[in-house]
């Protein structure tokens, strides 16, 4: 292995066009319908063939978050897309607006040994009604290498899920310490709906002694003001993925791993005024077609091969 690159992308609301539960994207405020479903299949398949010619590879993962339905992984890995042979995760979620995580592979380079579903609830007095957390465990090199995606409770209704989330955080910090006393390789990547100088995100990084055990690349990005999407025109950093840097180095014989945020001027708006922005496919309830309201975002590993 050369470099090996892991990509998570929150692709914003991807219904299907046939699917009856998704609400408002079938009321006719929103107008969803085939013709864009079409065309936001083959934009986000031209950014895998984007992420190719910039890197010269494919990723070998991709972990998605905000997909509507299995059958939009299926029109995404159809025979005319790049990533035509990849193999499909995934797993429906009681969330209230229908969306789920989901995880594509390179099944030429990864195994899957299994995967399986995580809840964490809060209250459970209440109806869970958030994305389930995609526990995926594969052979990689021969060695064990577990990839979580995640996409936290959002920050709506003046963030009345805040409590949850960051009890989801916490319970993922003890699935990690498990997995991690064990020696197991893992890795995280999804939406939290925070910054990574969040305070349950930085509690993320420890362990059950307070020793930073995890490594956070996007904490640095942020501070540099580079972000994955905007609330407004506030720019954030809620897309991240999370890792133990010496211990992916040592078991996958690595030089070095590297974080990016995918911001290609090919996803950005095309206006002068806001061409930081993710070029989305709906602002607010006006259809703009384009992508998504996020970036997707990178993790290189590199190997000792390359200077």
């Amino acid at each position: 292995m050369d470099i090996e690159l892991l990509t998570f992308y929150n692709v914003e609301n991807f219904y299907p066009s046939d699917q009856d539960s998704v609400g408002t994207y079938h009321s006719g405020l929103y107008n969803w319908d085939d013709y864009k479903y079409r065309l936001k299949v083959r934009k986000i398949s031209n950014i895998f063939q984007s992420i190719e010619e910039d890197y010269e590879q494919l990723p070998s993962i991709i972990g998605l978050a905000e997909i509507g339905a299995k059958s939009v992984l299926e029109d995404l890995t159809n025979e005319n897309s790049p990533i035509n042979d990849y193999e499909i995760i995934y797993q429906s979620s009681k969330d209230s607006r229908n969306l789920s995580v989901a995880l594509l592979f390179d099944r030429k380079k990864f195994t899957l040994l299994k995967y399986q579903t995580l809840q964490f609830q809060l209250d459970k007095e209440k109806k869970f009604d958030t994305r389930d957390i995609l526990q995926t465990e594969f052979l990689y090199q021969e060695k064990k290498l577990h990839i979580f995606v995640i996409h936290l409770p959002s920050k709506r209704n003046q963030d009345a899920k805040k409590d949850q989330r960051n009890f989801i955080i916490e319970k993922l910090k003890e699935t990690f310490q498990e997995l991690f006393d064990k020696g197991e390789a893992i890795v995280l990547m999804g939406d939290f709906n925070e910054n990574p100088d969040n305070e349950a995100v930085q509690e993320l990084l420890l362990d059950k002694n307070g020793k930073q055990v995890l490594n956070n690349p996007f904490e640095s990005l942020f501070n540099a003001n580079q972000f994955s999407t905007y609330h407004g025109k506030k720019g954030v950093c809620f897309d991240q993925i999370i890792y133990p840097e010496k211990q992916l180095i040592e078991q996958f014989s690595l030089r070095s791993i590297k974080a990016e945020i995918y911001n290609s001027p090919r996803l950005r708006n095309k206006n002068n005024k806001n061409n930081n922005y993710p070029f989305r496919t709906y602002s607010g309830s006006r259809y703009v077609g384009g992508y998504s309201d996020h970036f997707p975002v990178i993790l290189k590993l590199i190997g000792k091969s390359l200077s």
